[in-house]
């Protein structure tokens, strides 16, 4: 279904472009067409959903003795010389999210106009906002916190919300100040029911990165009010401070789901807590360069970490290590290193690095220009979406969020919208 939706996406945008003002239904084709024709973002797309597509279709491996080595090894695959999978089943979730990611942003970077981007976000932050109401819906109706194991994991499902937080607090900052009240509403509602889903249902990490996120919006709210010399000022930052404060405190306090939080929130349990995670982080680092080692360049396949690891595990410490984190690999970029190798990991990078790269080229063209002739209509939306993507790099570094589709996604739209948010030539 998901590749069903990102093909469709991109025949609707060449067949039904939104059509500006003054240009006709076949200019509008035209103009379009000729935007995806030169886009590098398109391209690169296209080659690395040919390098991920080729990487599932060439399996299965199958695992067999080896006499000549003595020792059991995986086959080789049905294409020598082309990256290759184990078992392509595990693959199947990341590409389909890169699919309809890539066509997600593909379809926003040449066709939707800024008005149509920001609706686009504020839409699907409210279904993550929905999300968050499920999850309450679960616990007071069975009594069970969900695991949200459809969005990967409680961890990829509080990133998501983290992401869209910070997102849909920047269009709230920049509709006070413009004076649109009733995005400015939309968009708070819809701020709120993330942070409340983030803070009840989220994991420790997400909520810690939360709770920065929550200081920085009351400080920006303070300031934001002060600069606006909207009055009463009492009443406004009320307004703006205490519905985002109430959503956290219902989703800490008043939901059941949270009170697994509630433990790892004493400062006395961290050490302990800490001490664990990076000695399985470190210990999975060591064995995921070594997997890299064994095969550099097209890597060991989107299941090449669970089925080849153990493999380099020598001594019992390593083996109890083993067998009390299970497979995983507590890592984006270690994930996608051992999975696709050198070639692939640049391959898949190009995209995003494209569209973050578009955002810096115009911030150094703005820095070294005159000022006065630019506008900073929508800044504040770049700096929420600015400071989301920045914490979800920082969240991969410790999960792999960016390997569940509907993060990745999100993760994509919002890196494709970014560079319409930047300061722009009057």
């Amino acid at each position: 279904m998901a590749l069903w939706c990102a093909s469709s996406l991109l025949l609707m945008v060449l067949c039904l472009p939104p059509v500006f003002r003054g240009e006709s239904f076949w200019i509008a084709r035209q103009r379009v067409a000729s935007v995806i024709r030169v886009d590098a973002v398109f391209w690169m797309s296209i080659v690395a959903l040919f390098y991920t597509g080729v990487q599932l279709l060439n399996s299965p491996r199958v695992l067999e003795y080896a006499p000549e080595l003595k020792r059991w090894a995986f086959s080789a695959p049905p294409l020598a010389l082309f990256p290759s999978s184990i078992q392509a089943a595990s693959g199947i979730p990341f590409f389909t999210g890169l699919a309809s990611g890539l066509a997600i942003a593909v379809a926003v970077r040449c066709a939707l106009p800024r008005k149509q981007r920001l609706a686009a976000l504020l839409g699907v932050a409210l279904m993550t906002g929905v999300l968050s109401l499920y999850g309450a819906g679960v616990v007071l109706v069975t009594g069970e916190t969900p695991a949200f194991a459809w969005l990967g994991g409680a961890y990829d499902a509080a990133v998501l919300w983290l992401l869209m937080g910070c997102v849909s607090s920047g269009v709230v900052g920049e509709a006070f100040l413009e004076g649109h009240y009733r995005t400015m509403i939309i968009a708070f509602s819809v701020a709120c029911l993330n942070l409340f889903g983030l803070f009840a249902f989220g994991a420790a990490l997400g909520v810690c990165m939360g709770t920065l996120v929550v200081v920085a919006w009351c400080f920006f709210a303070l300031v934001a009010v002060r600069a606006s010399g909207r009055h009463p000022r009492f009443v406004w930052r009320c307004v703006l401070l205490l519905p985002p404060l109430f959503a956290v405190g219902l989703g800490l306090i008043l939901t059941p789901g949270a009170e697994t939080l509630r433990p790892e929130l004493h400062l006395s349990q961290w050490g302990e807590a800490l001490e664990r995670f990076f000695t399985q982080w470190s210990f999975r680092a060591g064995l995921a360069m070594d997997v890299v080692g064994a095969n550099p360049m097209l890597g060991a396949g989107p299941d090449g970490f669970e089925q080849t690891a153990r493999f380099f595990v020598k001594g019992t410490l390593p083996w109890s290590y083993w067998k009390s984190g299970g497979t995983a690999i507590p890592c984006d970029f270690l994930r996608l290193l051992t999975s696709c190798g050198l070639i692939g990991t640049v391959l898949l990078l190009l995209p995003g690095c494209a569209m973050l790269g578009r955002c810096l080229m115009r911030w150094v063209e703005y820095r070294q220009s005159n000022h006065r002739h630019y506008s900073l209509r929508y800044i504040f939306i770049f700096a929420g979406s600015f400071i989301g993507v920045v914490a979800t790099l920082i969240a991969s570094l410790f999960g792999t969020p960016l390997h569940s589709p509907a993060t990745l996604g999100v993760f994509l739209l919002i890196c494709a919208c970014m560079g319409g948010w930047m300061p722009r030539p009057r």
